[in-house]
């Protein structure tokens, strides 16, 4: 009886685990490099102020920043410029949906007056952010590695006062059908 229930609430314990652990996750679409590079770039009210030059990523592999080639039309006789994620959103400008007919269009959220702030794409902004990245990734590998440990040691505990309190029903159980 007290292995029936020990393993009837382990496989529980276990099963709700694994679905509070696995997260919803809604497809997003693919988005192509490629074709991303020599997108338009629009200000906030719509008008063209660039295209796309680059795609910079971080270790993790995600997109940072793009790079965007500005004409004369933010004023500065043009140049490039970095817009890090969160300040830009892509979307499709065709109704295109094959893998070689997709277009893109990168639509900033803010003013042209806005976008003369970015910063300059050049050799010390390189230096910088690259080396904040850096130094961000190593932290956030060690935060990491202490949350596993600390994950680890928490749930053997649960687990052992999980599996102490189900003995402890079970002599409870069995004294009473005594």
């Amino acid at each position: 009886m007290r292995k029936f229930i020990s393993h009837t609430m382990g496989v529980s314990l276990l099963t709700s685990g694994l679905v509070i652990s696995l997260p919803a996750v809604a497809a997003g679409g693919l988005y192509s490099m490629d074709e991303l590079s020599d997108a338009s770039v629009f200000d906030s009210s719509g008008e063209e102020i660039g295209e796309v030059e680059d795609v910079l990523m971080g270790n993790d592999m995600s997109v940072h920043s793009l790079v965007i080639e500005t004409g004369e039309i933010l004023g500065i006789g043009g140049g490039e410029v970095v817009a890090e994620r969160g300040t830009f959103t892509v979307v499709t400008a065709s109704d295109k949906a094959g893998y070689d007919d997709v277009e893109y269009e990168v639509h900033m959220e803010m003013t042209q007056d806005e976008l003369k702030k970015l910063p300059s794409y050049n050799q010390d902004w390189w230096d910088t952010t690259s080396q904040s990245m850096q130094q961000a990734w190593e932290n956030t590998k060690d935060i990491s590695e202490s949350a596993w440990e600390n994950t680890k040691e928490a749930t053997s505990s649960a687990w052992y006062n999980v599996k102490q309190g189900v003995e402890t029903m079970g002599d409870k159980a069995e004294q009473a059908t005594e």
